[in-house]
Formats: C-alpha cells, structure tokens, sequence
C-alpha cells in the first residue's frame, strides 16, 4: 500500500530514542506521571477516562495525562519522541509498524473485534439503496466511484481489506485525508466525502443527528470479530526501562476494561463527560457494541487474525512480523492480574468463545 508505507516511513523512520531518561516524572502527591496519547477520539479508548474517574489509575499510584492525536502514525511518532509514554492505537496500525522494525509492543487489550463501522452519506445511501441487511461486499460495490475519509492509517488498510473482498481496485474509489472523526463528519455532510469508516459513538451519533447512515459494520466479517483490535502501546525500551509504570497503568486499564463490560451503566457519568454533546442512549448503544477485553487479555488468535487481515489487505512484509506472544509484539505479562479482582464488581467476564454471537445488529436509520 504505497501511502500507508509512505505514512509510515514518513513518521517512524526515525530509531527510537532512549526512552528512560527523563520519561516518568513524579507528581506533587507522590505518584507516577505519565501521558496516554490516543490516535483517534472513540469509545473504546475512553477506558483511559473512566481509570482516572474511577480511581483505577490512583489504586496503582499513577497520575494521567491524556492527549488526542492525528491518527496512528502520528500517535506512534509522539511515542517514540517520548512526548507520551503510552499510545492507544489500533493492533493493525502496530502491525504495520512492526513491519518497519519499530521497537514498540502491546501491553494489554482494551477490546476486541473490529468495531470500525461504514457510514455514508444520506445522499449517496438512498440514491444506492444502501442498508445494513445487504452482504457487505455489496455496499462496497455500491460505493464504487465515491470519494471516502481516511483519519488513518487504520482506516486505509481497512478500505482497502473491503474492497479486495469485494472483488474491487483502489483506482476505483478516491481518498481524502482528514484530521479528525468532527471534521470528517463535517465534509460528510456538506458532501465534500461520501463515505467514512467511524467508531463508536461518533457513528450512531452521527445517524442519530442524520448527518449519515450506517450501511455496514465490520463486525460482520468473522475474521474481524475475534481479531485483536485497540490495544495500549509502548516503547519496548520503555517497558524494559520502567516494568513497574507499564504493569500500573496496564492493570489500571484492565480494570476499565471489566466494569465497561459488565456495568456499561455505571460509566455513563464520564462517557457524559467526555462526549457531552451525545445521549445517553447513544452512549450505552456504543457501550454495548465494543466488546471489552476481559482483563485486558490478549490472545495468540486474535493476534493470528490481526496478521491474516493484514496479509489481506496487502499490507507490504505482513507475514514476517512475529505475532506469538512476547516475541516482541504484544505480551500479557504486564497485567497484574491478581490485582483485579481485589474490589467487588470489577471481576473478568467469561472469554469469548469461538461459538460466540455476534454484537447486536446496527439499527436502521431513521
């Protein structure tokens, strides 16, 4: 994929620097302080906000800061510069920089199964006839010609995975880089794209607004509803520097990870906070749609399935990037899992099951 390499190569080029000088700094109360940057602005990165409301990250003695960033390749930038010491980002995006040699690894989970869903604009989805109810590849068909959103790198190699399933040539679609979800919702609107691939809540929120329609979701390809997904990133150089940080704020995040899924309800007051434009309905939908990773855990298949759809996608030197477990691109190994399960109503639910059902459907739009 020629700008997702250039993307990268563009940002990551650089050889990590040495991270643990001056990376941590201790806050006035005594606790550790440290920055989690977050590629994109969605739900299932807001366990960052309910740790720090929750007093998740003040059990394990750590302050945060949180900043948004422009997309994965940006995020990974910033983590290599040491302005952040923790990126939130997609397990595709770390994928594709693995295959450049970027030392930088998985910590923990924070959910799994692509949660990405297509949303297009009302015009285009009703002069197409588009709904959730048609098999996937045949929205994509549908979209032939149209102009979509790219906020990241994650998003390309997706738009790119849907249109060899289909069948489908990237000459046969354009792409216009915007900076944010916001802003990609405002060029939807004012027909400037016709499609973008949103996570929840910005997708409901926006069908709910009638700025857009979701015609598909991701969750729908079987290979993408177990996968690994959104995961917490560091330095390799920084976890072997300071193990003691990346375990708290791993553990803190697991955590989150465990009231989201079995108390979605219980988190609305910061999901409130943070998107307060959007309703509470809205905000459980999303909730309920991520499924959160219990306790944090990933697993070797779902990092199979990770590399299977990179391969997929055409992702360049996909196959050659180690996905075993502590092989250098994710580990469990930091999630103090006894710590969990010390306060009562935030215990794992069972793991997933390769017989599991899938999330609720999407909803038609009104």
């Amino acid at each position: 994929m020629p700008l997702v390499a250039a993307l990268l190569v563009a940002t990551l080029s650089t050889a990590c620097a040495n991270l643990s000088r001056n990376a941590v700094h201790s806050a006035p109360d005594g606790t550790t302080q440290v920055t989690i940057g977050k590629a994109v602005d969605t739900i299932g990165f807001t366990t960052a906000d309910v740790a720090q409301q929750k007093g998740y990250f003040a059990k394990e003695g750590v302050t945060t800061k949180q900043e948004l960033l422009g997309g994965s390749s940006t995020a990974f930038a910033a983590l290599q510069s040491g302005s952040v010491q923790f990126v939130m980002a997609s397990s595709t995006a770390l994928l594709s920089a693995k295959t450049k040699n970027v030392p930088l690894q998985a910590v923990a989970s924070l959910d799994y199964g692509v949660s990405l869903q297509l949303a297009a604009s009302k015009s285009w989805a009703t002069q197409h006839h588009l709904s959730t109810k048609q098999p996937l590849k045949s929205v994509m068909r549908s979209l032939t010609g149209a102009t979509l959103g790219v906020v990241s790198t994650t998003d390309l190699t997706y738009y790119h995975y849907l249109m060899k399933q289909a069948g489908l040539s990237q000459d046969q679609f354009k792409t216009i880089t915007i900076k944010t979800q916001a802003a990609a919702l405002a060029a939807l609107q004012h027909g400037q794209i016709d499609a973008i691939l949103l996570s929840p809540p910005n997708s409901y929120f926006a069908q709910a607004q009638g700025q857009a329609r979701i015609v598909a979701t991701l969750h729908s390809v079987p290979v993408l509803r177990k996968m690994t997904y959104d995961v917490l990133v560091v330095a390799s150089s920084f976890a072997k520097a300071h193990p003691d940080v990346v375990r708290s704020v791993a553990t803190a995040l697991a955590r989150a990870d465990n009231t989201m899924a079995q108390h979605p309800e219980s988190v609305l007051d910061v999901e409130r906070a943070h998107y307060p434009r959007m309703s509470d309905a809205v905000l459980l939908q999303s909730l309920k749609y991520v499924t959160f990773a219990p306790d944090g855990k990933m697993s070797q298949d779902g990092w199979q399935k990770v590399r299977e759809e990179a391969e997929q996608s055409d992702v360049p030197d996909a196959s050659s990037v180690n996905v075993s477990q502590n092989q250098g691109t994710w580990s469990n190994d930091h999630i103090a899992v006894d710590r969990l399960h010390t306060t009562s109503g935030t215990s794992s639910p069972p793991p997933p099951s390769s017989s599991a059902s899938s999330p609720s459907s999407v909803p038609a739009s009104s």
